[in-house]
């Protein structure tokens, strides 16, 4: 490990808040790389150069400071990562004053030496595990998939088997995307999931989660698919105490191989679409329960309002005949239910229904007639709350 300027200067400015002594920081060549005395930066230390040669502490007094060059009185002591010197670490001051601090000092230095690396190998794999989700999604899987799986394997991955994806969007961003908070939250995300070491995380924004999950535990497509709903309705229940209801949670299908999971993150990102134009479906949506809103969604509005017009035609200008057909439709066609619903007589019911007929020339309780109708009903429903113009 080489000990970087950025590293030094923290050793330097946490030693000074403990021992508000002056304190340098040399690198494996003996040039002081961080000092709380800013004039000695970049200078050369001999007696450092010494203390890496030897891999021994080396104490100067005054008499003694003035045989090397670039020194003051003091201690200098070599600094250990894996039982490799990476540089020395000095106190400045009379020996009687500076000797009582040099282990503690030293030790505190090493520590952070480790701290500092293992923040560096968690930010190299999180940052792998980006680039690899990034490949997975983006469909072009260059290099080969036969490639993404082998460095999926170096992170501990088994990308082989059906897997979904799964898109988490929460409304803002704040410390949890911080590291080391952002740590600690993909593994409270992972564990809502039946084998958490195989559920691959990335942050991809500021507010946003891309989650590969592992169904090879699934015997069919709807245990997948219940599966995904259950873990989901997991997360939710983890973040909405945190980051309030605010969020989205959608999934995309499984599919068997890795090259096909570019089809799940697009089913997953349509399924967002229809949850932020569609908020009264709730905050989880699976990508199959949000087939017709995306036909609408992608419906040109001038065929909409012609679907409108020429399926319900005037039926819109009468609230009591739209309600009846909620109410049919809600029903599954069952005329008592619908009747029940409505708190009307049987034979009203049946009185409105042949109103709507001779009015659009479409009888409801045809099943040809009663889709298209539904889905007319529904265009009208959407548009007459104002989805269709959000953006």
């Amino acid at each position: 490990m080489k000990l970087k300027k950025f590293l030094a200067d923290k050793i330097v400015n946490r030693t000074m808040e403990v021992i508000q002594l002056n304190v340098n920081v040399m690198d494996k060549e003996g040039i002081i790389i961080s000092s709380s005395d800013a004039n000695r930066i970049n200078t050369f230390h001999e007696a450092a150069r010494q203390v890496i040669a030897s891999g021994e502490e080396i104490v100067l007094s005054a008499q003694e400071s003035k045989k090397w060059t670039g020194t003051k009185p003091g201690i200098n002591m070599p600094i250990f990562f894996e039982k490799e010197i990476v540089g020395v670490i000095g106190i400045s001051g009379s020996p009687r004053e500076v000797i009582p601090f040099g282990k503690a000092v030293r030790m505190m230095t090493e520590l952070m030496l480790q701290q500092a690396y293992l923040t560096e190998q968690m930010v190299m794999e999180e940052r792998s595990l980006s680039f690899l989700v990034q490949d997975i999604i983006s469909g072009t899987l260059d290099p080969s998939p036969d490639v993404v799986q082998s460095r999926g394997e170096l992170l501990g991955l088994d990308l082989s088997g059906p897997r979904s994806i799964v898109i988490v969007q929460l409304p803002q961003s704040g410390e949890w995307m911080e590291n080391p908070y952002r740590r600690q939250w993909q593994s409270k995300m992972a564990a809502c999931f039946h084998n958490p070491k195989q559920v691959c995380l990335s942050a991809v924004s500021h507010n946003r989660w891309i989650i590969v999950t592992d169904l090879r535990h699934c015997r069919n497509s709807h245990q997948a698919t219940q599966y995904l709903i259950e873990s989901a309705l997991k997360l939710k229940n983890l973040l909405v105490p945190a980051f309030c209801d605010n969020l989205f949670i959608t999934m995309g299908n499984h599919y068997d191989h890795i090259r096909e999971l570019e089809y799940s993150f697009k089913e997953a990102q349509q399924t967002l679409r229809v949850l932020e134009r569609f908020p009264d479906k709730g905050p989880i949506c699976h990508f199959n329960d949000a087939t017709l809103e995306l036909m609408l969604i992608e419906t040109p509005a001038r065929s909409r309002q012609l679907a409108i017009q020429q399926i319900l035609g005037n039926v819109v200008h009468h609230p009591e005949l739209l309600d009846t057909l909620y109410a049919l439709f809600a029903s599954d066609l069952n005329l008592t239910i619908a009747s029940q619903r409505l708190n009307i007589h049987r034979n009203t019911l049946l009185y409105r229904l042949e109103r709507i007929e001779s009015i659009i020339g479409k009888n409801p309780r045809c099943f040809a007639d009663a889709f298209r109708i539904q889905l007319a009903l529904e265009m009208h429903r959407l548009q007459s709350i104002g989805y269709f113009s959000q953006k």
